[in-house]
């Protein structure tokens, strides 16, 4: 498992020297590791983006099926509870779950790349060019001091250990306060795509962003780095996907709560049909009756007509 993990640091270590020997510049290199990163989970963060979409819309109707079972507290009313619920994703294509797997697909690389930055003159090629420029030496033991800068910064070091006052931390803060400000940004975007407001998600979302930067202060500049292009990725993907997929809140209360009352508008609209179908057969069939009663009238007048006589 170690030889494993050890391929994947190295591997790493080998695509930042190969983008830092087409733009010779560490920040640029973690930010083309990144677009490629994202391009290769493009197809699972876009499914999961518009299975965000499909739960968003879903919510009046999985309410319903709350309601249904919401003053049952016993473990077999429960079950059918999670039954229908698994039913009703399974029926509308969604998965309760996808919005974690970016996550969890990334966090190979969060860790990966973590370790590699840590100790990079160990996981880049030795006879590369990025190699001789952030070490000045000829092997991975004589490169005691490695360093990557980037507007200021070494990217290795983090916002909490770095070196120097003031003004030698204020970068790494700005880019600490960038990732806060862009997962504040992917929250928002989410709200303004739900159908009905959600107090807690709502919660979530002014939270997640402040836990984000205290995660950020504590990691090498280069991870935060790549958490601040992943973030903005983020951004323009999602709002790409909800442009195309999403159906605006005010265009009605979404594609499956409509299809639900379709099916309940033909059931009545059949019933009402039969009933309707009932009283015209009625009105165009009027019983024996009336034929007997047309009949007595009209011996009633002849024979006052014969009295008169």
């Amino acid at each position: 498992m170690q030889e494993i993990w050890n391929t994947v640091r190295e591997g790493l270590g080998w695509l930042l020297a190969f983008f830092y020997s087409i733009v010779p510049n560490t920040g640029i290199s973690i930010i083309m590791l990144t677009v490629l990163v994202r391009l290769i989970l493009f197809p699972l963060t876009a499914k999961q983006a518009k299975s965000m979409i499909a739960m968003q819309k879903a919510q009046p109707e999985i309410k319903k099926i709350q309601a249904k079972y919401k003053n049952s507290k016993d473990p077999q009313s429960r079950q059918k509870l999670n039954e229908e619920l698994m039913g009703f994703y399974k029926q509308n294509s969604i998965n309760p779950l996808g919005g974690c797997l970016p996550l969890l697909a990334q966090m190979p690389v969060f860790i990966a790349l973590y370790q590699t930055l840590t100790n990079i003159q160990n996981f880049i090629p030795v006879n590369s060019k990025m190699f001789d420029d952030i070490c000045n030496a000829k092997t991975a033991e004589a490169c005691t001091n490695p360093t990557l800068d980037f507007f200021g910064m070494d990217l290795t070091q983090s916002a909490s250990s770095a070196p120097g006052g003031f003004l030698a931390k204020l970068p790494y803060f700005i880019l600490v306060g960038l990732v806060i400000i862009t997962s504040y940004l992917q929250q928002r975007q989410t709200m303004r795509t739900q159908t009905q407001a959600n107090a807690q998600m709502q919660m979530i979302g002014k939270v997640m962003p402040v836990v984000f930067g205290f995660i950020a202060i504590s990691m090498p500049a280069g991870v935060t780095l790549y958490f601040f292009t992943s973030n903005l990725w983020q951004l323009g993907q999602q709002e790409v996907v909800y442009r195309r997929y999403h159906v605006p809140a005010g265009v009605g209360k979404g594609v499956i709560e409509a299809k639900s009352a379709e099916v309940d508008k033909s059931k009545n609209g059949g019933k009402a049909a039969r009933e309707a179908g009932s009283s015209g057969d009625d009105a165009a069939n009027p019983p024996a009756d009336g034929k007997s009663a047309k009949g007595d009238s009209t011996n009633r007048r002849r024979n006052n007509r014969k009295r008169k006589r």
